[in-house]
């Protein structure tokens, strides 16, 4: 009798995993449907300058409708062709298989600047002391703000800051670092030299079309005229998530 039992349990199991099988395989081609992205595979490690080949890359199957929005910012396996020949951004597939994005392909902006800024806005350079500014932790989309001391007003102390002297004037968009219009790494990899950098190009807003600077933008000109271009400290802000990178 307990013979009869085991059998008829051991049966029953059975079933029930034929049957959750079933459904698994039936869930898998019906519900989650794959779609293929372009990959880096990790014995093909692809440094930052090198042509993305066909050997290097692989399909990564990711469920349908858990891609979200990946298909705005990564290339799809059907359209690896627009991945093979162009120079990778930055060194990839280190620690693991890595997903191709649109930034880790090196694309240098080649749109003038003044295609960059509104109706509202013009475009003003500065220079820059290269002593106290970096351009290579600063890249074109950034805010920046502008410290502006105060000089004595007397002949001993004209050349000299007003000590607890001095105003901040921002935040502008930088537009161009030289004659740089994109991320520094991006131009190394596409072999490209920035060049000096000392002289930042910036988007001031005007009043009105043919009128008047704003405010600020004025008021930075003109210490920046009086102060012969001298003691101007460039001060980086805190970038916006998702921008530049």
């Amino acid at each position: 009798m307990k013979g009869a039992q085991g059998i008829m349990i051991a049966v029953a199991l059975g079933v029930v995993g034929f049957v959750c099988n079933w459904l698994y395989l039936e869930g898998q081609a019906s519900g989650d449907q794959m779609v293929q992205f372009v990959g880096v595979a990790t014995e093909a490690r692809v440094n930052q300058g090198d042509v993305f080949q066909e050997e290097h890359l692989v399909p990564i199957p990711v469920p349908r409708k858990y891609q979200g929005d990946l298909a705005l910012v990564a290339y799809r396996w059907s359209d690896r062709n627009l991945v093979v020949g162009q120079k990778a951004a930055r060194t990839m597939a280190t620690d693991g298989t890595e997903l191709v994005l649109h930034p880790d392909l090196t694309t240098p902006a080649a749109s003038d600047i003044n295609e960059t800024i509104a109706d509202d806005e013009r475009v003003m350079w500065l220079p820059v002391d290269s002593r106290t500014f970096l351009p290579q932790h600063v890249d074109p989309g950034d805010q920046v703000s502008f410290r502006i001391p105060e000089f004595g007003s007397t002949s001993s102390t004209k050349n000299r800051p007003t000590a607890g002297s001095g105003q901040i004037l921002g935040p502008f968009r930088i537009l161009a670092l030289g004659n740089r219009k994109g991320r520094r790494n991006v131009r190394q990899a596409a072999g490209l030299a920035s060049g000096a950098e000392n002289v930042i190009a910036i988007a001031v807003k005007v009043e009105q079309p043919g009128g008047k600077l704003e405010a600020r933008a004025e008021t930075l000109a003109g210490i920046v005229a009086i102060n012969n271009f001298q003691g101007v400290q460039v001060l980086l802000h805190k970038r916006e998530s998702g921008k530049n990178r």
